[in-house]
């Protein structure tokens, strides 16, 4: 049982920001039917035990669906199966779910309470409405990638996909305001959520310096426009995240490292001068900094309370205390695949805990289970996943010429 649970979700999303928005939903309790081509195909690796990593991730909790919406009696199946839904999730680009036939206007008709999201790349109003956007280009136009690097270095994306997971959270949390706005009117509803408007949002404090002081911000590294005694310190082994911005942390680093004379030094005696003066104060830090290994200087510091941060490796995140004391890492089992483990959800609800269990599907999983629900007979069903399945023949022998 979950906070969502009784709550149907179609979802028609593929790539990563859709997919993340439905197994939020699917890990809040949701039923989440992925409608997938009966003709998928596996996509490129990593893999584990011949399914695809990226799909025991993002499909983690949900059930698959195969149907054709091209194919009329599919499509037939399809609308009386988003007639059982509470919501439907898409994020193909605008204009596509008017060919398939799965518009919010096409659904609506026949399920006005629905609540639809729709998640693209410019939104479904937008002169660039037509035009394909992934991770990467939405980070550039929103201005993050200008930010991002090292002073006078060239543009850069963050590590992980953040245009897509920002959006795939923006559109999970949008997704259940519209369930709760259904719960006090009956009403359903359209969310049209735009990649790059979430972005421009996430860069907030640079866009609202400019449009309110005219500054035009930079990337800095590490380092804070605003702030000094934050950003990365050279140890002898690797470096130490230092973020001891106010007057307060940075008496604790002083009195920690035994500088306590530069406590009332008139070049770092407020948060002001501080930063006026702070590529001194950093130069000598690291001289300090670079004479301690990590691990004891990070434990000293945390200890004296200095906040402050050891940069991980991935591997290193992995076995972080904090990170496996809150069981932030869950095992699951895939029928092919086996056991995988995965981050788990970082939602830690009182009452209402999460427990993941359900690894991701097998393609067409779940096809006899609801195709049944819906009133099919097992001789309509072997009918329809026969033609599927020579559908996926003729796609697979077209592709081997």
């Amino acid at each position: 049982m979950g906070i969502l649970t009784g709550y149907r979700v179609v979802d028609f999303t593929s790539f990563l920001c859709g997919p993340i928005c439905t197994m939020m939903l699917a890990a809040m309790g949701a039923e989440v039917l992925k409608i997938e081509r009966p003709d998928k195909k596996l996509g490129s690796g990593p893999y584990k035990g011949g399914e695809r990593i990226y799909d025991l991730s993002v499909m983690r909790g949900k059930k698959s669906i195969t149907l054709d919406a091209k194919d009329p009696q599919q499509h037939e199946i399809l609308m009386d199966l988003i007639k059982t839904a509470d919501v439907v999730v898409e994020n193909f680009r605008p204009g596509v779910t008017k060919r398939m036939g799965i518009s919010y206007e096409e659904v609506a008709a026949v399920k006005p309470d629905i609540v639809y999201t729709s998640i693209s790349g410019f939104g479904q109003k937008s002169p660039y409405a037509s035009r394909g956007a992934l991770d990467i280009v939405i980070q550039a136009m929103c201005g993050l990638m200008s930010i991002t690097g090292e002073p006078g270095g060239r543009p850069l994306r963050a590590g992980a996909s953040i245009a897509d997971l920002f959006s795939g959270v923006y559109a999970a949390y949008g997704t259940m305001a519209l369930l709760f706005n259904r719960e006090k009117t009956g009403k359903g509803d359209h969310l049209d959520l735009a990649m790059l408007d979430t972005m421009f949002t996430v860069c907030e404090n640079a866009v609202a310096r400019y449009l309110n002081a005219g500054v035009i911000p930079k990337a800095l590294g590490n380092g804070h426009p605003s702030n000094a005694c934050f950003g990365d310190f050279p140890t002898k082994d690797g470096s130490i995240i230092l973020a001891a911005t106010k007057t307060p942390t940075y008496i604790k680093l002083c009195k920690a490292l035994h500088i306590e004379e530069l406590i009332e030094d008139p070049r770092y005696v407020n948060d002001d001068v501080r930063n006026k003066n702070k590529a001194e104060l950093h130069a000598y830090l690291g001289t300090l900094t670079s004479q301690w290994e990590t691990k004891p200087l990070y434990e000293m510091l945390a200890n004296a309370g200095v906040p402050c941060g050891i940069v991980n490796t991935i591997p290193q995140a992995c076995e972080d205390e904090s990170i496996l004391a809150r069981d932030m890492i869950v095992e699951l089992t895939h029928k092919t695949a086996g056991t995988y483990r995965l981050p788990n959800t970082p939602f830690k609800f009182e009452h209402n805990p999460i427990t993941l269990t359900k690894g991701s599907p097998i393609l067409g999983e779940n096809n006899r289970e609801i195709f049944g629900e819906l009133g099919l007979s097992k001789e309509e069903i072997d009918a329809l996943l026969e033609k599927q399945a020579k559908v996926r023949t003729m796609f697979k022998e077209q592709a081997m010429d």
